[in-house]
């Protein structure tokens, strides 16, 4: 793997920690701790010795130096954290289950001495890994918490500030090292078969991008320009992943 991920599990069955199974995971929800200075190993530090105190979680902390893992989820069995509050039902209308069980929390940790840059790096990476892992789309499967609770959230706002980061452009960046990972994963020995490509391509990648194409047209023609916007980006990131199969079986892109 590109980074290294520790796993230094909360003790449980804890408040923190309950030791719940995940339900198959179906979104990433992104976080920063709010606490500028904090590192990833203070803040798991923190969590750890107030285990039995407060239910609030999540599942991996990142910072510039380490990224790691107190809620089982990518170096283990995957269990609940609670990093999102159940009341607010945005994570229900827009991916039909509660975050806390059946999403993964990562934690940006920034200011201070931490080189937020680097951490950045770590972050979008440890998000693209979960959505490989776990076969998500990275274009539609991630949210920020202000996005499901706004009336009381605001990140990972905070740290983007920082950054001088859309919310829009992160997205772009985790789409980004999502395909260069899996360009990178590609040797010879795994060359994928033209034929086998061309097939999944015109069966199946073909009318998908097409769908979205005529999603984007009818969104575009009611004026609904967010709906136009998202279905471009789903049609645009069909046929990347498109030409990436062509790269994978030796064919030049289109």
């Amino acid at each position: 793997m590109k980074y290294k991920i520790i796993p230094r599990h909360l003790t449980g069955p804890s408040l923190r920690r309950p030791c719940i199974l995940l339900s198959p995971c179906r979104f990433m929800v992104a976080h920063d701790t709010g606490n500028p200075g904090s590192t990833a190993a203070s803040n798991v530090s923190y969590y750890e010795h107030s285990r039995n105190e407060m239910e609030a979680s999540a599942h991996i902390f990142v910072d510039d130096k380490e990224i790691i893992e107190c809620i089982p989820f990518l170096t283990a069995t995957p269990e609940k954290a609670w990093h999102v509050r159940y009341n607010p039902p945005i994570d229900n209308q827009l991916y039909g289950c509660d975050a806390n069980d059946a999403a993964g929390g990562v934690e940006l940790c920034y200011g201070g001495s931490i080189d937020l840059p680097e951490a950045y790096k770590r972050y979008i990476w440890v998000l693209a890994y979960s959505c490989y892992k776990y076969g998500l789309d990275p274009a539609q499967h991630i949210t920020g918490h202000y996005k499901l609770d706004p009336q009381q959230k605001v990140d990972p706002i905070n740290a983007f500030n920082l950054l001088g980061k859309a919310f829009n452009e992160f997205v772009e960046d985790i789409i980004n090292e999502y395909n260069n990972c899996l360009v990178a994963d590609i040797t010879p020995a795994m060359a994928l078969d033209a034929g086998y490509a061309n097939t999944i391509i015109q069966t199946w990648m073909v009318p998908a991008w097409g769908h979205a194409d005529l999603k984007r047209l009818d969104a575009e023609t009611i004026g609904d320009l967010d709906a136009s916007t998202a279905w471009k980006q789903q049609a645009d990131y069909i046929h990347l992943l498109a030409n990436e199969l062509r790269k994978a079986s030796g064919q030049p892109e289109e």
